[in-house]
């Protein structure tokens, strides 16, 4: 995930560690012809108690049933420096002033993301006060759901994992296009009796992510050096071309490996590059986790031509199984899981 620079210089505090609740289990079924492990998730939202949800995400599927009765309709798009409207449901998405600086300021940026991951700051980073209709939107949208949610599995897995290691030695983390880093701070902060607490390594190629992720760890009272990592490196160029990320950070060094944030931006062969590559980095025992849009969610074409978030690949989880063939790991350690909202299928594969 990449940002740009923020429009205005204004402090927002960005909240510590956010509780989002239960994950119960509601279907875990092994496919037994690949070995792979299915669960469909019941998460509790922090915010699900929210009496404008059910009005505001029928007025999204009324908007997204539009826009797919008009496969013309294009998406919005931002042209030196102002956002192009070009359908009516992006209009309506749009019509407050702070969405309006969310597009064009942070979009498709790790700023972007943080008023749906903490839904209580007042301001966005780049600086403009939220209104009641981008609150109401950063709370109760499916797809800002979606993004809280994937990151409690996270929590979830870190938890399960954290069962399984040595007192003796420190757990290490790495985040791939960690963006500013609120999925994982916030997994690191909800794991209970670990001796060490892991050291983490954060990994995205735009200064402007790794700021705001820094800002974070400050916030959450972790170091920079003895607790965390910044490395502005490019995956492309430093981990999926040449194995120089792998050779700095440490084959098989890693206890966890995450990259919630980048996976649907990748082409396939990309895609089974950094999980082959990825899967390296890390210990036996240790588990990589990716996320992906799945491509048969409620709202895509709202996603995708009203809201307008560029550039996304979604996928079936039949492609998400083929690409973790492809790439050589093992099936009968893989767990597909999604959360009931549907919108991201979060992959966890163990080494």
């Amino acid at each position: 995930m990449t940002a740009r620079p923020a429009a205005a210089t204004t402090r927002v505090r960005l909240l510590p560690h956010q509780r989002s609740g239960r994950v119960e289990l509601a279907v875990d079924v092994v496919d037994h012809q690949h070995g792979v492990r299915h669960r469909r998730l019941v998460v509790d939202d922090a915010h699900a108690g929210s009496p404008t949800r059910t009005a505001l995400q029928a007025e999204f599927a009324a908007h997204d049933a539009l826009l797919r009765a008009h496969p013309e309709w294009e998406a919005p798009v931002v042209r030196n420096g102002e956002l192009v409207i070009q359908n009516p449901a992006s209009e309506y998405f749009y019509a407050s002033p702070t969405m309006r600086e969310w597009r064009t300021a942070l979009v498709p940026g790790a700023g972007a993301l943080l008023p749906v991951q903490r839904p209580g700051i007042s301001h966005l980073p780049s600086g403009a006060a939220l209104d009641q209709t981008s609150a109401t939107i950063y709370r109760d949208a499916l797809d800002s759901i979606g993004v809280r949610t994937r990151a409690v599995v996270l929590q979830e897995i870190a938890r399960r994992d954290a069962r399984t290691l040595s007192e003796a030695a420190r757990p290490r983390w790495v985040s791939l296009a960690s963006g500013a880093a609120v999925p994982v701070l916030d997994a690191m902060a909800g794991i209970e009796g670990l001796a060490q607490r892991p050291h983490l390594t954060l990994v995205d190629i735009d200064p402007h992510a790794l700021s705001l992720a820094e800002r974070m760890v400050v916030e959450q009272g972790l170091e920079l050096g003895p607790d965390v990592a910044l490395l502005q490196r490019d995956l492309v160029r430093d981990l999926l071309v040449r194995p120089a990320l792998l050779q700095e950070v440490g084959e098989g060094s890693a206890d966890l490996v995450e990259a919630l944030g980048i996976f649907e931006y990748f082409r396939d062969t990309s895609c089974v590059r950094l999980l082959r590559e990825a899967f390296r980095l890390l210990r036996p025992g240790g588990s990589l986790v990716v996320a992906n849009m799945l491509s048969d969610r409620r709202e895509l074409q709202f996603n995708q031509r009203a809201i307008g978030w560029p550039q996304l690949v979604p996928r079936s989880v039949e492609e998400l199984v083929d690409l973790v063939r492809r790439a050589g790991l093992p099936l009968d350690r893989t767990t597909i899981s999604i959360p009931q909202d549907g919108v991201y299928a979060v992959v966890d594969v163990v080494r």
